[in-house]
């Protein structure tokens, strides 16, 4: 049996997958309270023979059962279990990459390959211990990005937030609110939070050490469409990238109130505006609440739901005399009344940006909660969105580099 090596933490000599995760609020602080007496509605879905997705049926129960009218955190209950929403949402993620059903085996199966004194676990120390665990729990799945929008709370978002468990934690690096942006409402703040480790290497001293930029933009819109309201949208764009190496930009949004309201025709002209916003500021993908479905393109997606459970987990079958097979999935509405999807997110580069990770969710994006299970509450109207991302886009400094070693080439051929 070949000897399971320790995988922790993310490579800073290439960019790899770089996970995002968008948890949504309710800073109106009416509209979630609806979902405690209709439940989660949601809806069966698959793919069609030229790969586009067809919606099925509505689901004859709820997603999420419905509960007590009163059965719903208050703005300084989510600020005091902020910590344990956001452990939630990333113990979903983590659980998507490896099962924690899994875990006794694949302890097993390590402690196997590495010889009599590993399997000896009595005389681990509990460093070790914790990172053993760390590791066979799959805890580097943690999200890179967090992104937290709306703000319900009453208190500032925090600087820092520490996941109870093993130890993992996010650090804020960007926020939207009236402190950066005057009179700002809470419903469009925005924070972006990124992972502990990740942060640790952002002043790496080697040439090809992470970096980070974040900055907000506001987006005009009064001249897209004149039969919707026109405001301005506060968007938080991040990049992460090496110095000589790969890029990722990211942008977290909370788009204007009116696209509730709008046709497909209106919709189409929304994405070819996002579209050149997003190629004019180097945006690649568009994660958050958009207040319309962009499942209607390709580029879009709502999120295939995702609760960890077996008879939620998507299914393959195989049409008779068929090669092909053929996935059902179940997506969740987004809104309080259950009959539209606003959360996703809309991919603008298709060159060099590609979504991987495990079957489905890889494809298309993960779906999360709106509600916290330990305490049966729920604290939002919108679900969490979440995907993961690989870049193969270069920095200014790596095209730089690479065209200095061109040249060199040239002028100094080998001989």
């Amino acid at each position: 049996m070949p000897k399971r090596e320790l995988d922790e933490g993310i490579d800073t000599a290439t960019l790899p997958r770089v996970s995002i995760l968008f948890i949504p609020f309710d800073a109106a602080k009416k509209f979630y309270k609806a979902n405690t007496t209709k439940g989660v509605q949601g809806l069966s879905a698959t793919l069609d023979d030229t790969g586009m997705r067809v919606d099925g049926a509505n689901l004859a129960n709820p997603l999420v059962p419905s509960m007590a009218s009163s059965a719903f955190l208050q703005g300084p209950d989510i600020a005091a279990k902020l910590a344990d929403i956001v452990r939630q949402e990333c113990d979903l993620i983590r659980n998507m990459h490896v099962r924690d059903g899994d875990y006794d085996d694949n302890l097993q199966s390590w402690m196997e390959s590495n010889g009599p004194q590993a399997a000896d676990s009595s005389r681990w120390s509990d460093r070790r211990k914790k990172r053993i665990e760390r590791n066979l729990r799959g805890y580097k799945h943690y999200p890179v990005f967090i992104f937290l929008s709306e703000n319900p709370t009453g208190s500032p978002f925090p600087d820092r937030i520490d996941v109870p468990g093993l130890g993992m934690s996010y650090v804020r690096k960007h926020l939207i609110d009236d402190a950066t942006v005057k009179g700002i409402k809470h419903v469009n703040e925005i924070a972006l939070y990124l992972r502990e480790d990740i942060n640790g290497q952002l002043d790496n001293v080697k040439e090809d050490g992470f970096y980070l930029e974040a900055s907000t933009l506001t987006r005009k819109t009064a001249s897209l469409q004149t039969k919707l309201k026109a405001k301005d949208e506060y968007i938080l764009k991040v990049t992460l990238g090496n110095r000589y190496g790969h890029s990722v930009t990211v942008a977290g949004v909370h788009l204007r109130a009116s696209l509730t309201g709008s046709n497909p025709h209106e919709r189409q002209v929304e994405r070819n505006a996002l579209q050149a916003f997003c190629k004019s500021e180097g945006i690649q993908v568009m994660v958050g609440d958009f207040n319309m479905d962009l499942q209607e393109t390709a580029q879009g997606s709502r999120g295939v739901f995702f609760d960890g459970q077996p008879g939620t987990q998507p299914t393959y079958m195989l049409a008779h005399k068929s090669t092909e097979a053929i996935p059902l999935f179940q997506q969740q509405y987004s809104n309080s009344a259950g009959n539209a999807h606003y959360m996703g997110y809309y991919q603008a580069d298709t060159e060099h940006l590609e979504l991987v990770g495990p079957g489905m969710y890889g494809l298309m994006g993960a779906s999360g909660s709106r509600h916290l299970r330990s305490e049966g509450k729920y604290y939002s109207d919108h679900p969490s969105i979440y995907l993961e991302v690989k870049s193969t886009r270069l920095t200014d400094e790596a095209r730089d580099k690479i065209f200095r070693r061109k040249i060199l080439r040239i002028v100094r051929p080998k001989q």
